[in-house]
């Protein structure tokens, strides 16, 4: 594809650790060599954690992974998304998906691609939201604010991890899609972030679609804090003591403070792992080696300082 042919661009949207990273990393295994696909991630936090994750897992030697780090691209970071998509736009590339940071207004990002797209080759394809089932309640047929965000802005609307819903929260969703005053393109329900392909070939609503004035409500917590560290690939962690860290900070915060979202690559005893702390637990994954480990969180409530947080995870101890 030259640079002069119209380039498809995805924005998949959705709230922190809904499994963005994990739909997309899903379509680049399916499509590994087959395409010359650009992703453009907005990491939550400072240190580019998500681009680092997509960078390292996917083997597609045709992926070009850039990060805009550090705040919303739909305020602070604007500036670095439009600066990154005019890099990207004189590539020759096949594909290009945009993952926001989980905290910024989709309606407020479309406003902005659809700017750059007037004036470039850049070609808006429906906006697709992916939606965690526990924030439905299958019984009311009741969205959290979250759900009638993503109803006013996204096109398509995903609810992922199904496999973990209640009895009926599929079939609620669905009917709630159904009769919302402007009906999404698409109300799909996955398992494990896994997105059809032909949600990809559809092409979107010639003036827009939905969220075209860029007026959507802000999801931004103004009391919240983001954060994050870096450590060399030589400092290794002690894996059992990082883990039983994390899980407390999971279940307790960090000095009465809440941190509902934390991520991190860590190299430990027992290899690279992902660890994520998201809705009072801890999760994690083996992944390659990286150059460095790193963490972003976000905090409600109060700040956690950078040295606090480093404390604790030095606390649980490095071999190395």
């Amino acid at each position: 594809m030259s640079t002069e042919t119209p380039l498809p661009c995805h924005v998949i949207a959705g709230p922190l650790g809904v499994g963005k990273t994990t739909a997309i990393l899903d379509y680049l295994a399916r499509h590994a060599g087959e395409q010359q696909v650009a992703v453009l991630v907005n990491d939550f936090g400072p240190v580019g954690l998500d681009g680092a994750i997509m960078a390292g897992e996917s083997d597609d030697s045709g992926l070009k992974v850039t990060t805009v780090p550090g705040g919303c691209v739909c305020c602070a970071a604007a500036e670095g998304l439009v600066t990154s998509l005019q890099r990207l736009l004189t590539m020759e590339l096949d594909r290009l998906i945009i993952e926001p940071s989980g905290m910024a207004d989709p309606a407020q990002v479309l406003h902005l691609l659809r700017q750059v797209a007037a004036e470039s080759r850049l070609e808006l394809r429906p906006t697709i939201a992916l939606l965690d089932p526990r924030d439905f309640d299958p019984d009311r047929g009741q969205p959290s604010p979250y759900f009638r965000l993503m109803a006013n802005a996204a096109d398509i609307l995903v609810l992922n991890r199904t496999d973990t819903a209640e009895p009926g929260t599929a079939g609620a969703f669905r009917a709630w899609a159904e009769g919302l005053e402007t009906p999404p393109l698409r109300a799909v329900t996955t398992e494990h972030g896994r997105l059809a392909d032909e949600l990809f070939e559809l092409e979107a609503d010639p003036v827009g679609g939905k969220g075209h004035d860029g007026h959507g409500a802000a999801v931004h917590d103004p009391a919240g804090r983001t954060g994050g560290l870096t450590w060399p690939a030589d400092a290794v962690f002690d894996h059992g003591r990082l883990v039983q860290t994390l899980t407390d900070i999971a279940e307790n915060g960090v000095d009465g403070i809440e941190v509902p979202r934390l991520k991190g690559i860590f190299h430990t005893d027992k290899g690279w792992f992902v660890m994520q702390v998201g809705d009072g637990r801890l999760s994690l994954r083996e992944t390659p080696a990286r150059k460095d480990s790193r963490v972003d969180w976000v905090t409600e409530g109060g700040n956690v300082d950078s040295e606090r947080l480093a404390a604790l995870l030095g606390a649980a101890g490095t071999v190395a």
